[in-house]
């Protein structure tokens, strides 16, 4: 339970409450991706109806979002979270700031559409995934079991030997991001493997990665590999980029060694 409050939406509202705060951690939370991002800077600009963190390369869309909730637990009366949630409720971003943030807190009690006495259903992620065909739930749950029976598994150890900056893009309707990370990973339980710098921590569930389609572009001026990765519907979910072509050599002899089984 807790306290909670539904806000107006405009991008120029928030613009104004983080350029008042002084510190603030931001969730992003999706069915195949988390990422959690430490405020290292205030530098936020409004286009239409995106809301961009220029640094943290984050943007946010408010004409896909369906609501914004204050909330307040009652077993930490010292942190506030401000939820945004997406229409489809596929999206949703937290943002944590401290209760004694009074300038912040008094610009958005300017925007209050009205008390909640629980947290409305358009602010709650849905949870229950889409149905998958009985091979597709095979192969997710040997995932699940053996991560390194998923491609992207030897894709992202691959990228971290050859020991250069791995950049993930992530570009859902509510949430747009770009971030690069130290060639280190962790691999956990169920199929997931997370990234992390100074400032961000990402975990990706690669169990809900069905395809990978690598190709060679140019990324920042520099000859670079993008693997596009894929859910079982054939929707990308993001991107893995890594600046060098080896990458995507790596991926082919992958790709053809798969096709002879």
């Amino acid at each position: 339970m807790g306290q909670y409050w539904e806000l107006k939406l405009s991008p120029q509202i928030y613009a104004d409450f983080f350029s008042e705060l002084n510190e603030f951690q931001i969730k992003i939370i999706g069915s195949e991706i988390a990422c959690m991002i430490n405020d290292v800077s205030h530098q936020i600009i409004v286009d239409e109806s995106y809301l961009s963190f220029l640094e943290m390369g984050l943007n946010i869309n408010f004409d896909e979002i369906g609501s914004c909730i204050l909330k307040l637990k009652p077993s930490d009366t010292s942190r506030l979270h401000l939820i945004f949630t997406s229409k489809k409720r596929d999206e949703q971003m937290q943002i944590e700031f401290a209760f004694n943030e009074e300038t912040s807190l008094e610009t958005l009690s300017k925007h209050l559409l009205k008390t909640q006495d629980c947290i409305p259903s358009a602010a709650q992620l849905k949870t229950k995934r889409r149905a998958v065909c009985p091979k597709c739930k095979e192969r997710r749950d040997e995932t699940r079991a053996n991560i390194s029976s998923n491609r992207l598994y030897h894709i992202i150890s691959f990228a971290c030997f050859l020991d250069q900056e791995i950049w993930i893009t992530y570009n859902n309707e509510m949430i747009s991001f770009t971030k690069s990370f130290p060639p280190n990973k962790e691999s956990y339980a169920e199929g997931i493997i997370s990234l992390a710098n100074s400032d961000c921590v990402i975990a990706l569930d690669i169990a809900e990665v069905f395809n990978t389609i690598a190709h060679e572009s140019c990324f920042e001026g520099e000859a670079s590999t993008v693997v596009n990765c894929y859910n079982s519907h054939g929707e990308k979910l993001f991107n893995l980029i890594q600046q060098n072509t080896e990458l995507y050599d790596m991926c082919s002899v992958v790709e053809k060694n798969e096709d002879c089984h």
